[in-house]
């Protein structure tokens, strides 16, 4: 009963709205994307709030999934009249009654399997058996880390080959919410809001922060400054919650901010050189 009532208010919404926010124009696309995953939350033995979000990138058009499947990464099938509205998002949870919970929205329910905690395939096909979308994510391998930190992937631009790890990186909403004293960053059924990091190869400071992800205390190498730097750490709402003056020639710091679990963004600034790393305090 309780997926039957989820079908149909999904179709109802479809014909006069999105279920959730766009992500913005986009073309050339008319299959469905998988535009967030979340493998392995947090939480003690069996996992509930695992999912996978998939995008419609049709403008204009309600995209009708019905018959559509996983054939690798999870078991489930689209019922007759799932329907994702133009531009709107579905979401497939391991249980959908705590995903709704947690993040407030609605979820279809895969009946059987897991994602796997170190990386696998997911594929989807349409009910031609023709493959529509697949990833291949990992725990490595250029991977963000969303091994149990708390973090979803998500897809910054649904034109991009997501097949690719630098197409995809941690998600940077913050829900407010707490699993075993973790913060969880997550942005299902809605588009994820990326920040770009990275600036032009020759004023880029070869840095390196570890441990990362970090409890209390992290170390940053780096080239030896040439002039007087100056280190500071943002939270995820853009607000500098440490710095620090680097005198000239050091080549390292070591770091206890005490700082919560959450994202972090560590800009160091030396004269016209500068870096920008994403930083997991658990």
């Amino acid at each position: 009963m309780k997926k039957n009532l989820l079908y149909t208010f999904l179709t109802a919404v479809a014909v006069t709205i999105s279920i959730f926010p766009s992500m913005g124009q986009s073309s050339g696309l008319a299959f469905p994307v998988i535009t967030e995953i979340m493998y392995n939350p947090p939480e003690i033995n069996a996992d509930s709030l695992e999912f996978i979000e998939i995008y419609n990138p049709n403008m204009t058009d309600p995209l009708d999934v019905s018959g559509y499947y996983f054939s690798s990464g999870v078991d489930y099938t689209f019922p007759a009249g799932s329907v994702i509205p133009a531009n709107g998002f579905a979401i497939v949870s391991v249980d959908s009654v705590a995903f709704e919970n947690t993040f407030g929205i609605p979820a279809f329910e895969w009946p059987l399997g897991a994602l796997s905690n170190s990386g696998e395939g997911i594929a989807l096909r349409n009910s031609d058996d023709f493959v529509v979308d697949t990833v291949f994510y990992d725990d490595s391998n250029s991977w963000a880390d969303a091994d149990g930190t708390g973090f979803s992937l998500v897809l910054c631009d649904p034109n991009s080959d997501n097949n690719l790890p630098e197409s995809w990186t941690l998600s940077e909403n913050a829900t407010g919410l707490t699993v075993n004293a973790t913060a969880i960053f997550a942005d299902p059924g809605q588009a994820a809001t990326c920040i770009t990091v990275g600036i032009a190869d020759d004023n880029v400071i070869t840095t390196a922060v570890y441990p990362n992800p970090a409890k209390d205390v992290f170390s940053m190498k780096f080239e030896p400054t040439q002039e007087v730097g100056a280190l500071n750490i943002f939270n995820n709402l853009g607000q500098v919650v440490y710095t620090e003056t680097l005198s000239l020639g050091t080549t390292s710091t070591t770091i206890d901010s005490q700082l919560p679990s959450g994202l972090y963004i560590v800009s160091l600034n030396v004269g016209d050189k500068r870096e920008q790393l994403r930083l997991i305090v658990q």
